[in-house]
């Protein structure tokens, strides 16, 4: 156990050194330059919330599921574990041991996070345009689609008005929910590290030190 426990800690030291080194990407050059979206965890989930005016006609989909909102959650995660009511024991196996096929979830919110959720860490992300826009096609792509371009839904959400689609992509334990969160903050510019970032708490620490990093704009 000593051994196990040793060989975590040199990890989470690696990663986060990897991290520390990183640097922001596409920043905003001005206020005028400047969007924001929300990170959300409950403790072992995370996910991102991102404000409609910013989501292109690709996601008019979600009009037809939601009707209008003023933001929608995103997250990812193990088809079989992420959308069951109540835990699972051999779900939760499956999904650690196995490479498995995954969904998105959407939720529509009718206002900002901080009034919408009761417990959840909540954090506010500021970038740019073009960061903005390296997220939304990379939630675009997570989203598996039929032979049509359409997306393909599978059940009603977790809480809400909410939904279950197909996604691309499989789970497995090199490779979580917030491993795929992560590494949509990468693409959205922030000087964050995806691989092996297994845990909210990982997620959300990386993103605090990057936000104490973004500069002061003009």
């Amino acid at each position: 156990m000593y051994k196990h426990y040793l060989l975590a800690m040199i990890l989470s030291l690696t990663l986060s050194s990897c991290a520390s080194f990183k640097q922001w990407q596409d920043l905003p050059v001005s206020k005028a330059d400047e969007q924001h979206f929300y990170l959300v965890s409950n403790g072992w989930h995370t996910g991102l919330v991102i404000p409609s005016i910013y989501l292109d006609k690709r996601f008019g989909f979600l009009s037809s599921y939601f009707g209008y909102s003023a933001y929608y959650e995103f997250g990812w995660g193990d088809a079989g574990y992420y959308p069951a009511k109540t835990g699972h024991f051999f779900l939760g196996f499956k999904a650690l041991f196995w490479p498995t096929s995954t969904v998105m979830h959407v939720v529509a919110l009718p206002v900002e996070p901080e009034k919408y959720f009761v417990a959840p860490q909540i954090l506010k992300v500021k970038l740019s345009t073009k960061g903005m826009k390296k997220l939304i096609n990379y939630l675009h792509e997570s989203f598996k689609k039929d032979k049509e371009g359409s997306v393909i839904s599978v059940q009603k959400g977790l809480y809400g008005r909410s939904f279950f689609f197909k996604a691309n992509g499989y789970f497995f334990m090199t490779y979580s929910c917030n491993s795929w969160t992560s590494e949509a903050l990468q693409e959205a510019g922030l000087p964050v590290s995806s691989f092996l970032t297994l845990s909210a708490e990982a997620v959300m620490d990386q993103t605090k030190d990057a936000l104490k990093t973004y500069p002061k704009l003009p």
